[in-house]
């Protein structure tokens, strides 16, 4: 394996060894590259830390986070940190989660000088995401790898594999620094930015979600349940929200873009 001047950095809650020694099967030689960042457990935040943590998202008009993903996004502001401190130009933030294989991880290695500086990479992660039949994009002249329509930044989600350059993570921190945001905010970031949102579909997210805290505590509290969803003004918001989701969807393939993945069967 060659040597390569893009640092991994691997988001894992210390208690999460069994997560880790699976992540190391599945990436044999590029295991011993990843740098651990000891994820923030956000239930284990005290109320005071919680919310002096979630107050001014909640005051700029945000919906409340759960404590778990207070927890994912203080966790990857350690790595973008993490990672400004170093002298790299890029790097590869992984969740332990992940699903993929060396090969994988070496063709993320191989793109990434041909992103400009002001780029993030989403590395794949959408499976099981509704969302994701509105990933358009446009080919870069690089197998696989697509720039996505501005109109996309806002249906890409998931923090499990991502590639960012001083430039894109410099702007998340910005963005946190104004009012802590969910980690996987990639529209929010670059609204006043000229970073531009790359895709290339090469590692995967678990669809059995059972595994995941985040997703355990989101059951818990309900918030994929219609319970939050009965008034007649939620109703009508998500009916615009779906006629514009159309309208932009139209746009884009009407302006060159194509889809990046394909449909959910």
């Amino acid at each position: 394996m060659s040597h390569s001047p893009y640092p991994i950095y691997l988001v894992s809650l210390p208690k999460d060894s069994t997560r880790r020694d699976a992540l190391k099967r599945r990436f044999p030689e590029f295991a011993a590259r990843m740098t651990h960042v000891e994820a923030v457990d956000g239930r284990e935040l005290t109320a005071k830390d919680f919310f002096g943590h979630i107050l001014p998202a909640c005051m700029n008009g945000h919906r409340l986070m759960l404590p778990g993903e207070v927890g994912c996004s203080l966790s990857h502001i350690k790595a973008l940190r993490q990672f400004l401190d170093s002298e790299a130009p890029a790097a590869l933030i992984l969740e332990d989660d992940v699903i993929g294989d060396d090969e994988a991880v070496a063709r993320i290695m191989s793109l990434i000088p041909a992103l400009p500086e002001a780029a993030l990479l989403i590395c794949g992660g959408q499976e099981g995401m509704p969302a994701r039949k509105f990933l358009f994009g446009k080919p870069t002249g690089r197998e696989g790898l697509f720039r996505l329509a501005d109109f996309s930044s806002r249906h890409v989600f998931r923090t499990c594999c991502y590639v960012v350059t001083r430039r894109s993570a410099a702007d998340i921190l910005a963005g946190h620094d104004k009012a802590l945001q969910l980690a996987d905010a990639w529209g929010r970031f670059f609204q006043s930015s000229p970073v531009s949102i790359y895709f290339a579909n090469l590692l995967q997210h678990p669809e059995e979600l059972d595994s995941s805290h985040l997703q355990q505590e989101r059951a818990l509290f309900g918030h994929n349940s219609d319970a939050f969803r009965k008034t007649l003004w939620d109703r009508l918001t998500r009916r615009i929200q779906r006629i514009h989701r159309k309208l932009g969807a139209l746009m884009c393939l009407t302006a060159g873009y194509r889809r990046v993945l394909p449909r959910r069967r």
